[in-house]
């Protein structure tokens, strides 16, 4: 069976969570990888076809769920391009102590916290 394909949206102050996951996935038994596309300007066009390439080549979209991720437009345009694309989507709260506001186009029901078995069962129904 194929590697589930992960695109990973995240506000750029929760970089070290981003970071935190890919390490993770590295771990020969897990199945898993992870396509990451940070940029430090969103809205260049170029960004924005690029970033729908990106997408496309995976199976969904992992948002990583911090203090300020429901107000990142950038965030925001990565989940709804994700449903556009009509791709698995679901979030994860990066604190295990906090909840966050969950981005618009999200749906709550997909949001679980950070435990890395889950974060893999949840990728293993991306057939």
């Amino acid at each position: 069976m194929a590697k589930p394909r992960a695109f990973i949206s995240f506000e750029m102050e929760d970089k070290w969570a981003r970071d935190f996951l890919v390490q993770h996935a590295k771990d020969k038994k897990n199945d898993i990888e992870f396509y990451d596309f940070s940029v430090k300007d969103p809205f260049d066009s170029k960004w924005k076809t690029e970033c729908k390439k990106r997408i496309a080549m995976t199976k969904g979209t992992i948002v990583l769920i911090g203090p300020t991720t429901y107000k990142s437009e950038a965030v925001l345009w990565e989940i709804a391009e994700s449903n556009r694309q009509e791709h698995y989507i679901f979030g994860i709260q990066i604190s295990k102590d906090k909840t966050y506001t969950v981005p618009a186009g999200l749906p709550s029901k997909n949001v679980i916290r950070w435990d890395f078995s889950q974060m893999v069962d949840w990728l293993k129904t991306w057939v």
